[in-house]
């Protein structure tokens, strides 16, 4: 007994270590990469039809893993329709398990590490649940390329890639009678933007990127070329689709391909400049975009699609409101077509009632406003009246499904989605979507507006399939184009409640950071005060709309809805605005002399030499500091020719010799700064006031110690001198000496008395004491007098 408990403990211990590799079919690996990669290229039909008969699906399967995989299969499975905008949703979120109809897997060859092998799969659309989708009812079903193989012993889901397959009528069977008016009226935005590239700069200054993306993004084949070609081939102007299609362009796109068309310079991240090599693409480009857009609905974005929220917020609402109106007219005057008039479409459709008053109004109090359903406060869709003060503002709401269908949501460890990305699939969950606002919505309610990001990152081949698609939605009766500017002009259904603009918390968490906005504002700031500078001259000099127009319109590419999300990248393009506003700040200074000047008068001049890098006269301050060797007297103010020089020559008064350091620096009338100031070395040769002073002062004492000493001579002489002139007299005999006792040897006593010369006597018959020798006038002296 003991025996048989131990063998069924040994065969429970192997069936549960050998589980895995029977694992069901379509269970997903856990939290690990499974290191294989599924890269569709295309699916067809991409809207079925009754005519429809198989799906076609083609890519390719590579072995990203450092093992090889066995046992690879590949199927198409699909869940039922979607009835609800929820379930929807969960299925472009890759929650939908998509498992209604499984048909059976196709083997696949297996797959050494780095090895790849082609996906080509006909899947029936009906017939039997094994070997078909089997489809028997309309709607839009969520679909799912599933991949599963063996990978070390396990056997799981190791690839896998999700969409919408919307089904207009079951194939082989007549389409679902159409009632009149029953057509969804729908309007599609369809936007033309790029990230900007170009740098701020003067006239005359070549046109500067900070890459050369665009060159290959305009020429044959790129991103940008392939929008264009999608339109024009797909969409062309008078066709019944472009009446409910309106091309969105971002003007600081248009005005580059504008001015690299002729020619431009790339400059690198370490400031080394090359020429440009896209400036034939640039022109073929633009000459294209101006064609296809011409006669009909363009709506110009604000210029640089920059984040008109951010910047009100921060205290920049003049620049917001220069970005529109100044987007406006470049797109117009490029593309030589009107543009919408007063009609903004703000980034993820989402304004603030401050940023709508600085941007919204037009001159006859009306505006229009592009918003998404999300950021008016209870709104359905179509087109409503909102609540801004004594404006009459109309807008027209888009729909966030099918917003976020054409952005995708990105990869799921379950599957990956191709959704808003490059290549023809990355259109079809907004087709889909589309597709289910048109089979299930209400067409009373008014257009159903589908708006993609402004920063779009589908190219040709998605452009087309959506295109395409719409055209399938048309033929069928599902949708009716209705024109943006029809929407607008019509206005909100009589009766309607007026709605009040709500912005959104993730819109806000995704704003340009203020610190990056506050930044663009000191720019702003720098730049007026050179506009205050200028002082223009008909024909001398570039206008002053002409450079600084240019560079306030430059700080807003910091501010671009392209850096949304990523405030790296905001501070990084902030960096490059700024460095470039500061070069041209910096291009108006002094120049720094070759050497030390050298001041051999008291009131020599310094020589400066003020340059004005601009190409516009400008009036400027040159202050030089004053130091306590050098004081400066007040320089007029100067007038600098534009990209010329001007010599100023400034008074000074030298106080004192040696060499010492002084500032020059120009500044605006109004004392702002302009270039860095200049270090000027100064020598001088001159006394100053104090060693003048000094020096009289011990010149003076010198004379009249002098003096002093001839004086006391003259007297001392006449003090001397008899009544004859002469020498005469007996000088007075000096005092006795005292007897000095001294004890004489032996006990003797002895008196010494004083020596005595022989000049005479003493009145008492001896000898008078020596007299003192005279003092020679010569300063030597003897015993008799003065020497000979």
């Amino acid at each position: 007994m003991r025996a048989l408990l131990a063998l069924v403990a040994v065969v429970a211990v192997l069936l549960l270590g050998a589980a895995p590799a029977w694992a069901e079919p379509g269970a997903p690996l856990p939290e690990r990469d499974s290191g294989l990669q599924l890269d569709l290229a295309g699916i067809g039909p991409r809207v079925v039809t009754s005519d429809s008969s198989s799906l076609v699906v083609s890519g390719r399967l590579t072995n990203t893993g450092t093992s090889p995989v066995t046992g690879i299969g590949v199927r198409v499975q699909r869940s039922d329709p979607l009835r609800t905008e929820a379930a929807v949703r969960e299925a472009l979120a890759g929650d939908d398990a998509a498992d209604a109809v499984t048909p059976a897997f196709t083997d696949l060859p297996d797959l050494a590490p780095g090895a790849s092998t082609p996906v080509n799969l006909s899947i029936p659309l009906t017939g039997p649940p094994t070997t078909s989708l089997a489809l028997n009812r309309t709607g839009v079903h969520a679909l799912l390329v599933n991949v599963n193989a063996t990978r070390d012993g396990v056997r799981a889901r190791m690839a896998a890639t999700r969409m919408l397959l919307p089904v207009l009528a079951v194939p082989g069977q007549p389409a679902p009678p159409g009632t009149a008016g029953t057509a969804q009226p729908a309007t599609l935005l369809f936007p033309i933007v790029d990230p900007p590239h170009r740098l701020p700069t003067v006239p005359g200054e070549p046109p500067t990127l900070t890459d050369d993306d665009l060159a290959a993004s305009f020429g044959r084949g790129g991103r940008l070329d392939g929008l264009v070609d999608a339109l024009a081939t797909r969409a062309p102007v008078g066709s019944p689709l472009r009446a409910g299609v309106c091309v969105a362009v971002d003007p600081d796109l248009v005005e580059t391909a504008a001015q690299m068309a002729n020619g431009y310079q790339v400059r690198a991240a370490d400031g080394t400049l090359t020429a440009g090599a896209g400036a034939d693409a640039a022109r073929a480009w633009l000459a294209k975009l101006a064609g296809t857009v011409r006669g009909g609905c363009v709506l110009a974005l604000a210029q640089s699609d920059v984040d008109l929220v951010a910047l009100a917020r921060s205290g920049a609402s003049d620049l917001a409101a220069r970005a529109v109106a100044d987007g406006r007219r470049i797109a117009a005057e490029l593309l030589d077509t009107p543009v919408l008039a007063d009609t903004v479409w703000p980034i993820d459709g989402a304004l603030d009632e401050a940023t709508l008053a600085d941007v919204g109004e037009a001159q006859d109090g009306s505006s229009a406003v592009v918003l998404s359903v999300d950021s008016v406060e209870r709104s359905r869709g179509g087109v409503v009246s909102l609540a801004n003060g004594n404006t009459s503002t109309t807008a027209v709401l888009t729909d966030p499904l099918l917003t976020l269908a054409a952005t995708g949501l990105g990869d799921t460890p379950a599957s990956g989605s191709p959704a808003g990305g490059p290549g023809a699939l990355g259109t079809q969950d907004a087709l889909g979507a589309l597709a289910f606002r048109a089979l299930t919505g209400d067409p009373a309610a008014g257009p159903v507006a589908l708006a993609p990001p402004h920063q779009w990152r589908v190219d040709g081949p998605g452009a087309i399939a959506l295109l395409d698609g719409m055209n399938r939605l048309l033929t069928a009766g599902v949708i009716e184009p209705r024109a943006l500017g029809s929407s607008i002009a019509a206005g909100p259904a009589p009766g309607a409640d007026q709605g009040r603009l709500v912005y959104p918390v993730r819109a806000g968490a995704e704003e340009i950071p203020p610190a990056v906005v506050s930044s663009l504002v000191a720019a702003r700031d720098d730049v007026e005060r050179l506009r205050a500078a200028a002082d223009y001259e008909t024909g001398v000099g570039a206008p002053p709309e002409q450079v600084f127009d240019p560079l306030l319109r430059g700080l807003l590419r910091a501010a671009s809805g392209a850096w949304r999300g990523d405030p790296a990248a905001a501070r990084a393009q902030a960096d490059l605005v700024d460095g470039r506003i500061g070069e041209l700040v910096g291009s108006v200074r002094v120049l720094e002399p070759p050497g030390p000047f050298s001041l051999g008068t008291r009131d020599a001049p310094v020589p400066l030499t003020v340059a004005n890098g601009l190409p516009i006269t400008m009036t400027v301050r040159v202050e030089l500091t004053s130091t306590a060797g050098l004081r400066v007297a007040p320089i007029p103010v100067q007038r600098v020719p534009p990209l010329g020089r001007v010599q100023v020559r400034v008074s000074t008064e030298v106080l004192r010799a040696g060499q010492f350091t002084v500032e020059a620096a120009v500044r605006t009338p109004d004392g702002g700064a302009l270039g860095e100031p200049t270090r000027l070395q100064v020598r001088s040769t001159v006394y100053g006031t104090v060693t003048v002073w000094l020096t009289a002062v011990a010149g003076g004492l010198l004379v009249l110690l002098a003096a002093r000493r001839i004086w006391r001579r003259i007297r001392g002489d006449r003090k001397g001198s008899g009544p004859d002139g002469g020498t005469g007299g007996t000088p007075p005999a000096p005092p006795p000496f005292p007897p000095v006792q001294a004890d004489p040897p032996n006990g003797a006593s002895a008196q010494v008395r004083p020596v005595v010369g022989a000049a005479g006597t003493s009145g008492r018959g001896g000898k008078f004491p020596m007299a003192r020798p005279a003092s020679s006038r010569r300063g030597v002296s003897s015993a008799g007098g003065d020497l000979p």
